[in-house]
């Protein structure tokens, strides 16, 4: 057998397992999904707030080392973004019980 004939039966048997349909029971599993998708978001938000609110941080001072005027304004900016995206749930959660939900 050449290596052309195998490398097609190889596609061939890659395709054929690909195409195969099997069940998927999600419906056993809401609990978990919810829980996994809740800490995913969770951690998002830290590491995408935090890492912006850090790199505000570092661009304000690099930027105020090289005497730029307008430096804490767009680095003020920039850090107030990130604690908003960091305290993201702990905002939702303040509108929520300030709504009684």
């Amino acid at each position: 057998m050449s290596k052309r004939n195998f490398g097609m039966m190889l596609v061939i048997f890659g395709v054929a397992v690909l195409c195969c349909a099997c069940p998927a029971f999600a419906e056993y599993g809401g609990e978990k999904i919810e829980t996994a998708l809740t800490r995913t978001i969770e951690w998002s938000t830290k590491i995408i707030g935090g890492g912006l609110t850090v790199i505000g941080i570092i661009y304000v001072g690099v930027r105020m080392a090289m005497h730029d005027e307008r430096a804490l304004s767009k680095g003020a900016l920039v850090v107030v973004g990130g604690l908003i995206i960091f305290l993201s749930n702990n905002i939702l959660n303040l509108i929520k019980g300030i709504a009684g939900y």
